[in-house]
């Protein structure tokens, strides 16, 4: 793997998150990365809670948010959006999603140490999504996901008290969430093997 090639390729996914940027929960831990002569961030979120529309499950093309979150959510949000969803075909679904990077390697030892550190901070479903001649790709994801119907073809059959509870436990799985990404901050901070 030529390193002109990861230097430019690198140059270019820095330039790409000047514009765009990160989300805040993360952003400490992208600019940590992205540090490191042998990585850089490709893509990120910090973990967040989403309401969908859906035509059926697996349609993800097709699909329309109503509302999404980087941060705890109220049940009283959560349903000020359900109001908005008007699809009378569709499924309804809330959802919270764990923390998901992805991060370009230089090499093959080097996304092994990286990911070594991912797995002890708590992102277990972490691994190497792909290989080229330009770099080895890792996904570090976790295994909080939570994916719940609350409405089809326009009608919500979510009660309140059962809102209340996904609520409660999307906004305990972000928590978690950004519990691992500052134990993977810290242990790429004190890591000699990244370095």
């Amino acid at each position: 793997m030529g390193m002109g090639i990861f230097e430019t390729e690198k140059r270019k996914a820095l330039e790409r998150l000047d514009k765009e940027g990160a989300d805040d929960d993360i952003a400490g831990l992208i600019e940590l990365l992205n540090g490191f002569d042998d990585y850089f961030t490709t893509s990120s979120c910090s973990g967040r809670v989403v309401l969908i529309s859906i035509p059926e499950i697996g349609a993800k093309e097709e699909a329309e948010f109503i509302a999404k979150w980087h941060r705890e959510v109220s049940k009283d949000e959560v349903l000020k959006a359900m109001g908005t969803w008007k699809d009378a075909d569709g499924e309804l679904w809330l959802m919270s999603q764990s923390p998901i990077l992805h991060v370009s390697c230089a090499s093959i030892e080097k996304a092994k140490q990286l990911l070594s550190l991912a797995i002890a901070s708590g992102f277990k479903y972490s691994g190497i999504k792909s290989i080229t001649m330009k770099r080895v790709m890792v996904e570090i994801m976790s295994t909080e996901r939570m994916d719940v119907p609350v409405g089809k073809e326009g009608v919500i059959f979510c009660s309140e008290p059962y809102l209340d509870f996904i609520v409660s436990k999307a906004n305990f799985m972000l928590e978690r969430g950004r519990s691992k990404l500052n134990r993977l901050y810290y242990s790429l901070f004190t890591s000699q093997s990244v370095h």
